[in-house]
């Protein structure tokens, strides 16, 4: 059996810090990637780590004291660190998926680090699913590189004695670029959105009642239009551009039992802006169905989990009661705010 292997410096993660965030800034300190860093900690003979189990939301209980055991933390702190833990209530529904390590942020954020002089780091709540926008610095979070337009995946190095984070794909340096607003209409929509984004997070932490609703009918305007494999959403009839088309960005989304998840910042962003548009500030029916809605929906594929809501309906034998309320479309009016990514 070989010795623990101990790591002669390693930072103390950040309160409110992401756990892959953490060990990001671990191993670059030593010009490794957290898989290659973890494959050392565990030493030769120590079996092979499964670093599929490198997780922001569930991560393995052996990886985490693993890592405290090296970097001479207590695991109940790193435990602390994830998703699970910080959000023991919260359904993983409601949780970015984080695929291909592309997780949004706030640039503006990086900036605050910089200015006080420690590390940048990711931030646990950029993964809420419902999170859009910064409440701190009320900006778009980005989930696209501000230089080349990519998706952005945050990468860190050191700079004067400091990790900056930089984009992996083009290398560009992501601070020093808080505050900048391509447009005046996005600091305007983000504004507008904020208020969206606290009311879905007080629906998702203490409104049981409303979260069953709210998952429903968001995932009836991800649903397919008219048959199982159409590629456009119940949404685009709320877009009513003529010649509109999902764009690519989206499609994997469309048809999902949670298609929040996967969708980009600004298409989050959106879905809140046409459920307050359907429903009112509430984003939720309060058991009537406005006409608008009605019409919507009834361009809905048939779906498995759509189907199955639909049945515990008629057996509660819950009529669909409807009233009208006309839709206004506002997609041309916010189109400019979506150029900010």
């Amino acid at each position: 059996m070989t010795a623990a292997i101990r790591l002669p410096v390693a930072p103390r993660p950040f309160r409110d810090e992401l756990l892959t965030s953490w060990m990001v800034r671990v191993a670059t300190r030593y010009g490794l990637e957290v898989p290659e860093l973890t494959v050392y900690l565990a030493g030769q003979g120590g079996g092979a780590p499964d670093l599929r189990k490198i997780s922001d939301i569930n991560p393995d209980p052996g990886l985490l004291r693993l890592w405290a055991r090296s970097c001479s933390i207590d695991p109940a702190r790193l435990e602390r660190l994830s998703l699970k833990s910080r959000y023991p209530e919260r359904p993983r529904d409601w949780f970015v998926d984080g695929a291909g390590g592309i997780v949004p942020a706030c640039l503006a954020c990086f900036d605050a680090d910089l200015a006080s002089g420690q590390d940048g780091y990711m931030r646990a709540e950029w993964r809420l699913a419902e999170r859009v926008v910064c409440p701190a610095h009320r900006e778009m979070l980005r989930d696209r590189c501000p230089a080349c337009g990519c998706h952005l995946r945050t990468s860190f190095r050191m700079r004067d004695g400091r990790l900056r984070p930089f984009c992996r794909k083009c290398d560009g340096l992501l601070t020093g670029r808080g505050g900048e607003v391509a447009v005046r209409s996005a600091a305007e929509f983000a504004n507008a959105v904020l208020g969206l984004q606290r009311r879905a997070g007080r629906i998702v932490r203490a409104r049981a009642d409303l979260l069953a609703p709210l998952e429903q009918v968001i995932r009836t305007l991800w649903a397919p239009l008219d048959r199982m494999d159409a590629a456009r959403p119940v949404l685009a009839l709320w877009v009513d551009e003529p010649g509109w088309h999902c764009p690519f960005e989206v499609r994997a989304a469309v048809g999902t039992p949670a298609p929040l998840q996967s969708l980009p910042v600004r298409w989050r962003a959106l879905t809140l802006v046409v459920l307050q548009d359907l429903f009112g500030a509430a984003l939720v029916s309060d058991g009537t169905m406005p006409e608008a809605v009605s019409r919507l929906f009834r361009r809905t594929a048939p779906t498995p989990y759509l189907s199955r809501e639909s049945a515990r309906r008629q057996q509660r034998n819950e009529p669909l009661r409807v009233f009208r309320r006309p839709i206004s479309p506002c997609y041309a009016t916010i189109s400019s705010a979506f150029r900010f990514s």
